[in-house]
């Protein structure tokens, strides 16, 4: 079983945490030529492309215009990341079998480096999956990745016991791979999160809830070392329980009240 998740646009090189393990992004090439072309954009091409401030725009400048270079930050893409999926996982908390267990059935999905495994070393960096600039793939990320990423997955579906991909990334990240490709040789199932609205007496999905929701189960994957799908159903945690009646085959929703 493999699980994907979405990263985060915000970064921390500071975790104090020790991995011994680390290896190379399996895209590094790809990475690099997304850079080149990222290193050609101005300030304000940088801000206007990902809609940012000022500030992060210069920030972003100087991360693209310095890449690769020997004193930069680095560190594996498990402690890279922050932000409420990263926190509500309580990666701090893993030992070296959850670490181990993680490599090898978790994916990040990037729009700088495709797919990651939590041992990759990466950069600071920011590049949403979204971005539209054009690249020898088209106009677009989408373009360039999804059939790249598709076909990762793909393989490394191919080295499961349990070929199932388990979605906890978002749409714009889960929009980077081809599902009928998927769902032609593999088991398929995404995870939806929903708290109840009483004003409507029904069940709605909250965006930040849901972030901290999908670090819960990555938590709870990974120290229950769950590779079954069916084991999902047995997630119980913040209020969340598995609601069958909302949930089908490929669609497994835990509701809160």
């Amino acid at each position: 079983m493999i699980t994907i998740i979405s990263p985060t646009t915000t970064m921390d090189f500071t975790k104090k945490v020790n991995i011994k393990n680390s290896s190379n992004p399996f895209f590094i090439e790809e990475a690099n030529y997304l850079i080149s072309i990222l290193k050609n954009l101005k300030v304000d091409e940088i801000r206007n492309l990902m809609n940012l401030s000022e500030d992060l725009g210069k920030l972003n400048f100087e991360r693209y215009n310095n890449y690769s270079k020997k004193d930069n930050l680095r560190a594996q893409s498990i402690l890279a990341f922050d932000g409420e999926v990263f926190s509500c996982a309580n990666i701090h908390e893993f030992n070296e079998d959850d670490f181990d267990f993680a490599n090898t059935h978790f994916k990040i999905l990037s729009g700088l480096y495709g797919v990651l495994s939590p041992y990759d070393i990466i950069e600071p960096y920011r590049l949403e999956m979204k971005s539209k600039f054009k690249n020898n793939s088209g106009d677009n990320l989408y373009k360039f990745w999804k059939e790249k990423i598709t076909n990762k997955l793909c393989c490394e579906l191919e080295n499961q016991t349990n070929k199932i991909l388990v979605n906890l990334a978002s749409s714009e990240y889960l929009k980077c791979i081809d599902l009928k490709t998927i769902r032609s040789s593999y088991s398929f199932v995404d995870v939806v999160f929903k708290d109840y609205h009483p004003s409507t007496d029904s069940y709605k999905v909250k965006g930040m809830y849901s972030k901290q929701a999908r670090g819960y189960m990555l938590n709870y994957i990974i120290k229950n070392k769950i590779d079954i799908a069916e084991d999902l159903k047995l997630f119980n945690e913040q209020g969340y329980t598995f609601n069958e009646s909302l949930s089908s085959e490929e669609s497994f929703v835990f509701t809160r009240k």
